[in-house]
């Protein structure tokens, strides 16, 4: 079986505020989940710890948080509180102890400071700051036990390593609140510069008053980050929106540092290097840029968005790089070099998977200004992304497909555009969808009459034949306004191509040069296609006017009785055996049939009945898994009973459930921000 698997249509099901299903580690068991990958992806924060420089965190989105041991050889993931739409924001590694961590977090609805005192292994929320968003924490040097949180709601500060917390900004004043970044002076405690959406402030006296610093700079500018030499506290940097700014006098006055082109360019962070104050590291949205004089010029050293850049306080030639869907880079040559050191570490949305050849494909529809492609040839142990994909600027594919006699030619598609690569996925067309219709029946046409024979004087007439007229199909050129999915199978010695879109389920059976449209009662959009495990030709699609079977490839369909309505259904299970019933996965639990979809039944085997997101058979009879709240579930009879199975891994985020083929040893989980899970079967 060739299959592949949408999620889009799969809410990711969090619980708000849980506290954590304890410490997971890529080096999972064998019989645990494995974390597969693809590694990279968005980092949106980074902090070493100064009392042991070889550890450090990173932080993503999905309340996604890292830890490594080993200076970023490898990474960790922390079972970290998990919110909805979460992004963590800010890390903060207590100086004075390298067992508690803060890390902050802006989330759906607010956010929360979270704490933990075991080096990430367990955490909890900090009451004072439970219900705001924290985008920025820093440490005093000079005060080792003063923190500062920059918050939705203002500055607040800790001058007990954080047991306690008191708002130091004003609360009326409209100007500070939504803090975006904090510096304080290295020599003073008590001053403390904090960004904010608009232009920076500073107090002189630890809050008790504030005034606005932004004379020299551009008005309306966000300021992310704030820098303070520690040789000469009157020195200090600023990034914002509009570029990037230097004070000589504690931010009385700023002057704007030229030289990068575009000098107005989004900068996230500015930070001088340890080793040479006159160097300056800039992390903006086109990629890192490094001064060695100051600012006066600059030089390009990637050209990924950075994130947040930190060094190493013990080896200050170890520069940390969070980037946006690349992950984490590393120099020890002052950004000259950087190399990625994401192995463990993932923050991935995989939306689509297939199989094309031996490989495995995965797909993230959004990676910067197009689609991540990427492939695995040890079943999904490790991946590669196919860097170079002409063709597809601008393109965020939704689904893709490839086929196993012809690895090299894959099908993409957006929401309403297809496209062919026939390089293994180098390059690519755009593809236009020709529609064979059907012709009308065969007709009969009388033939003309001979002529008359007059030869000498006889008059013969020749009888009047008929002959048959044989139409020709017609071919059409069609543009669906929503193509929902792709997805390929087997048929005896070639394989099929289907396409869901809103004008029906299209067929081709030549690797899409010409389609067929399958013939349904009515026009129905077809919003997913699910595939026996044996690639029998025994098919279910899901459409808007509900679930319509077939077991001959797609040539003729059967409306299936199902009790509930379509937009209801998450996901539907073929078994390879007609012994084992169908099973349905649905927002309101598991429904099983056993006479081919002609009578159901509500949660078989006692399964909850709550939300199942996924459900799939594997190659054995009457072997099947679901995912219910995140939660797997197995069952061994068809669905007549069912057992959870324990794992050490965060269940909240799998989404969807894939076994490439019948031959797999393989159970995949695709995930909500991890990638793609695996586990032996």
């Amino acid at each position: 079986m060739l299959i592949n698997r949408s999620f889009s249509s799969f809410a990711l099901l969090s619980a708000a505020g849980a506290l954590g299903f304890g410490l997971w580690a890529a080096n999972a068991p064998v019989e645990d989940w494995t974390l597969s990958g693809p590694f990279g992806g968005t980092a949106t924060t980074l902090a070493v710890d100064p009392g042991n420089s070889s550890i450090v965190l990173a932080g993503g989105m999905d309340s996604l948080l890292f830890q490594s041991r080993d200076s970023g050889t490898a990474w960790t993931l922390l079972d970290f509180p998990k919110r909805t739409l979460s992004e963590v924001t800010s890390v903060l590694v207590d100086p004075a102890d390298s067992n508690h961590y803060l890390a902050g977090m802006i989330a759906a609805g607010g956010g929360a400071l979270f704490e933990s005192h075991d080096q990430g292994k367990t955490w909890m929320v900090v009451s004072q700051l439970r219900d705001t968003g924290v985008r920025a924490l820093a440490a005093s040097a000079s005060k080792p036990s003063r923190f500062v949180a920059g918050t939705l709601e203002g500055v607040m500060l800790s001058d007990d390593s954080g047991k306690s917390w008191t708002r130091i900004s004003d609360p009326q004043n409209l100007e500070m609140q939504g803090i975006t970044a904090l510096g304080i002076d290295p020599k003073d405690p008590d001053t403390i510069y904090a960004g904010t959406p608009h232009l920076p402030w500073k107090t002189t006296d630890g809050g008790k008053t504030w005034r606005s610093i932004h004379t020299g700079m551009i008005d309306d500018s966000d300021v992310f980050s704030i820098y303070v030499d520690p040789a000469d506290p009157s020195n200090v940097l600023a990034s914002a929106c509009s570029g990037i700014y230097s004070s000589a006098d504690r931010g009385d006055l700023w002057r704007k540092l030229m030289g990068i082109p575009n000098t107005s360019r989004r900068t996230h962070v500015v930070r001088e290097d340890p080793l040479n104050e006159a160097t300056i590291f800039a992390g903006t949205t086109t990629g890192l840029f490094k001064s060695v004089n100051r600012g006066l010029t600059w030089k390009t050293l990637s050209d990924t968005q950075v994130n947040a850049l930190v060094f190493d306080p013990r080896q200050p030639q170890n520069l940390y790089l969070a980037f946006e869907y690349e992950g984490i880079g590393k120099s020890t040559t002052g950004g000259e070099r950087i190399e990625m050191i994401n192995q463990g570490f993932v923050d991935r949305t995989i939306s689509w998977t297939g199989v094309s050849g031996g490989n495995l494909l995965a797909l993230e529809t959004q990676l910067g200004e197009t689609s991540g492609i990427f492939v695995s040839g040890n079943q999904g142990s490790s991946w590669t992304q196919l860097h170079v994909a002409r063709g597809l600027s601008g393109v965020h594919l939704s689904s893709i497909a490839g086929f196993a006699s012809e690895p090299r030619i894959l099908l993409g598609a957006s929401p309403r555009q297809m496209y062919k690569s026939i390089d293994a996925g180098a390059s690519w067309k755009p593809l236009t969808i020709h529609l064979v219709v059907p012709p009308p029946p065969e007709t009969k046409k009388a033939a003309p009459a001979t002529r008359t024979s007059r030869t000498s004087r006889t008059r013969t007439t020749h009888a009047r034949t008929t002959r048959t007229i044989k139409p020709r199909p017609i071919i059409k050129e069609i543009s669906p306004s929503q193509i929902s999915g792709l997805y390929t199978l087997k048929s005896g010695t070639h394989e099929v191509l289907f396409a869901a879109t809103d004008l029906g389920l299209l067929k081709s059976e030549d690797m899409g040069e010409r389609w067929t449209l399958a013939q349904m009662p009515g026009t129905l959009a077809v919003t997913a296609l699910y595939v026996a495990p044996n690639s029998d030709g025994r098919l279910i699609a899901r459409t808007s006017g509900g679930l319509y079977s077939s077991t001959d490839y797609g040539d003729h369909w059967t409306l299936l009785s199902f009790p509930l309505p379509v937009s209801d259904v998450n996901d539907v299970a073929i078994p390879a055996s007609d012994t084992a019933p169908l099973l349905v996965a649905t927002r309101v639990g598991l429904y099983s049939s056993s006479d081919s979809g002609k009578q159901w039944f509500a949660n078989p085997g006692k399964l909850p009945a709550s939300t199942v997101t996924s459900v799939i058979y594997s190659n054995a009879t009457n072997s099947a898994y679901a995912v219910e709240y995140g939660r797997l579930y197995a069952t061994q009879d068809g669905g007549n009973s069912w057992s959870a199975l324990p794992t050490a891994l965060p269940f909240m985020r799998i989404r969807q459930l894939w076994i490439p083929s019948g031959a797999s040893k393989r159970l995949y989980g695709i995930t909500g921000g991890l990638g793609i899970i695996f586990r032996n079967l």
